[in-house]
C-alpha cells in the first residue's frame, strides 16, 4: 500500500513538472514574446515652448502626434497645415531600419537608413547627457521616471522627460539620441529644424494594430539624408 502510494505520488509530481513547463513555454517561449502590452496606440500633445504664443504661425504648426506600434515596431504620425504638410517615422529595430516619410501638397519623399547609417546620422546631431534622477510622476496612471535632459549645444539647453518601462517596446529609443532611456517616453522634448517641441501623452489604448500602418506608398521618392534635411528645414523656417 505504502509503495502504492509512493508510485502515485511520483506520478503526479512528474505530471505537474510537465504541466508547469508546457505553461511557462506558452507564456515566456518564443511565441510568447509579446504581451497584450505589445500593441497600441499612444496620442501625444504638441507644444511649442520656445515659440512666441502670439505667433499666428503657431495655428498651423502640428498640435498632436500619434504614436502606433506593434511587436517592437512603431510609427509616429504628425501633420500641420491643415493636413497639406505630413510627416511620418517608421522604426523597425529587427531590420535595424529607420525610415523618414514627408508629404507636403503633392510632392512625397522617403529617407531610409540601415544599421550603421543610422549610427551615423546620431553622432551628427547634438550629444544628450542623460540624468536619471531616481524621482517619479504619474502619468496616465503609470508611474514614470524623471530624467533631466542637457543638450550638447551652445545654449546647454536643458529639459525633463517622463518615462515607463511598462508599454511593451523594446529599446524603444534605440534610434535616437534617447538610446540611454529604456522605456518609452511620455513626456519629452525635441529640437531639430530651429523648432522646439514638447511632447505629453493624453491617452494609451492598448489595441491590435494592423500591419497596413508600417507599410510604405510606393508613390513616395527615395531621397538622402541631406536633401531631407533641406526639405524639412525649408518646411519648417516657412512656420516660424
Amino acid at each position: 500500500m505504502i509503495y502504492l502510494w509512493e508510485l502515485i505520488n511520483k506520478t503526479l509530481k512528474k505530471v505537474s513538472h510537465i504541466l508547469i513547463t508546457a505553461v511557462f513555454l506558452i507564456l515566456f517561449g518564443c511565441e510568447g514574446k509579446y504581451s497584450e502590452k505589445s500593441q497600441g496606440i499612444i496620442a501625444y500633445k504638441v507644444s511649442y515652448p520656445k515659440m512666441d504664443k502670439n505667433n499666428f504661425m503657431l495655428d498651423f504648426m502640428p498640435k498632436k502626434m500619434t504614436l502606433k506600434f506593434k511587436n517592437d515596431k512603431y510609427v509616429t504620425n504628425l501633420s500641420a497645415g491643415m493636413g497639406m504638410f505630413k510627416t511620418s517615422f517608421i522604426i523597425d529595430k529587427d531590420a535595424n531600419e529607420f525610415s523618414q516619410l514627408v508629404k507636403l501638397i503633392n510632392k512625397k519623399y522617403i529617407l531610409t537608413l540601415k544599421g550603421e547609417d543610422i549610427k551615423a546620422s546620431i553622432n551628427s546631431l547634438p550629444t544628450y547627457h542623460i540624468e536619471h534622477t531616481g524621482e517619479t510622476k504619474k502619468i496616465l496612471g503609470y508611474i514614470c521616471e524623471k530624467a533631466i535632459i542637457t543638450v550638447d549645444n551652445e545654449a546647454n539647453d536643458a529639459f525633463t522627460v517622463f518615462y515607463t518601462n511598462k508599454i511593451d517596446i523594446e529599446s524603444p529609443n534605440w534610434n535616437n539620441q534617447f538610446k540611454e532611456i529604456d522605456g518609452v517616453m511620455l513626456e519629452y522634448q525635441y529640437e531639430k529644424y530651429g523648432i522646439c517641441m514638447r511632447f505629453k501623452a493624453q491617452n494609451i489604448k492598448f489595441t491590435e494594430i494592423d500591419d497596413s500602418e508600417f507599410e510604405i506608398d510606393s508613390k513616395y521618392v527615395p531621397i538622402s539624408e541631406v536633401e531631407m534635411n533641406k526639405e524639412m528645414q525649408e518646411i519648417f523656417d516657412s512656420f516660424q
